[in-house]
């Protein structure tokens, strides 16, 4: 099974990833008509995010005056979809309108999903967002179709790498599963 890892360290911000998915999820070819369709694109499924983001227990366990001096600087970070080994959010969809399919992707049937927003809610990472167009959910599917998906195929630092997590002797196996639980 192959599961997207971001590296945060490499991530300098640049939307390419974002710009590769709006285009990818399009129904035009065109890159001025894809940013045109909507509040949808971009982004559809991964999106670039800047802020301070507490990657551990210790970092959380900071005291107030200590703050500013031990946790990390402002970073920018691509958010998306880690297709988690026991997603809370189809636990939490009413409807089944998410479910993972037998190579571990979590998929999302729009023709199914109320736009209740329970995914929402439950991923602990904020990696579903609302389509308030069409009132429902939008979330990475891990370009299907494509051996390779398009963020990570557009991401020129290599901050996003596509991870075989059945290979238990590459080292970035143990960091993805971690963060995807």
């Amino acid at each position: 099974m192959k599961k997207i890892r971001i590296r945060l360290d490499r991530c300098l911000g640049c939307k390419a990833c974002e710009i590769a998915c709006a285009k990818e999820h399009s129904t035009s070819d065109e890159l001025g008509e894809t940013t045109e369709e909507g509040p949808r694109h971009p982004p559809h499924g991964i999106k670039i995010q800047k802020g301070i983001r507490v990657r551990d227990e210790e970092e959380r366990k900071v005291s107030f005056g200590d703050s500013k001096k031990k946790l990390p600087k402002r970073a920018v970070y691509a958010l998306q979809c880690g297709h988690c080994d026991n997603p809370r959010c189809v636990d939490a969809c009413i409807t089944g309108a998410l479910s993972k399919d037998k190579d571990g992707v979590v998929i999302h049937d729009p023709d199914r999903c109320v736009g209740c927003w329970m995914c929402i809610m439950a991923c602990p990472f904020g990696a579903i967002r609302r389509d308030q167009v069409a009132n429902i959910i939008t979330k990475c599917d891990l370009c299907p179709g494509r051996e390779v998906p398009a963020c990570v195929e557009a991401c020129k630092t290599d901050a996003i790498e596509l991870v075989d997590v059945d290979d238990a002797s590459d080292p970035a196996v143990e960091e993805t599963m971690e963060e995807t639980g």
